[in-house]
């Protein structure tokens, strides 16, 4: 399902189903904090106290434009498989340029994916179930396709719930 679609799928509902979305990024020593709201056909992104609403068919490229601007962080979605499963090497932690984490909230249900990227790599950031935590290396446009994979479950779920209620 493309983001084109979202806004389609989540009108199907006599009430909208609301997804919520919080990016978190860190680049250059800057924190930034953003929550989205995404209600059918329109949609906010809210900052520092300041809402700036779009069409949830751009949900994509309102993302990518807070993301820090490294290629691999931006790149568009297109289903890329993941590289070799390697760990990163020494020093890896002083290469880090950049911090991503997207929180996904449906009803009770949430989804939170996180990611590291040096230069030139982007890495998926994962709690295993005995409290480690796997790091391996992520696909160049993998915060897009896990963004469209999440609101796409999201949206799906909600509108479910919602035409259950209506009949």
């Amino acid at each position: 399902m493309t983001f084109d679609q979202l806004g389609h799928l989540a009108d199907r509902a006599p009430q909208a189903p609301t997804v919520a979305l919080r990016l978190v990024t860190t680049y250059d020593g800057r924190t930034r904090r953003i929550d989205l709201a995404l209600a059918g056909a329109a949609s906010v992104a809210v900052e520092d106290g300041e809402a700036t609403t779009f069409p949830t068919d751009q949900l994509w490229p309102v993302v990518r434009g807070l993301l820090p601007p490294l290629p691999q962080l931006t790149a568009d979605p297109e289903g890329r498989p993941a590289t070799d499963h390697r760990e990163p090497g020494p020093g890896f932690a002083d290469e880090c340029r950049a911090f991503v984490a997207l929180a996904t909230v449906a009803d009770e249900r949430v989804s939170v994916r996180t990611w590291l990227a040096t230069d030139d790599e982007l890495w998926a950031v994962a709690p295993q179930a005995d409290g480690t935590t796997d790091l391996s290396p992520a696909a160049d446009g993998a915060v897009a396709d896990l963004l469209v994979w999440d609101v796409t479950a999201a949206l799906e779920v909600l509108v479910a719930q919602a035409e259950r209620r209506a009949s």
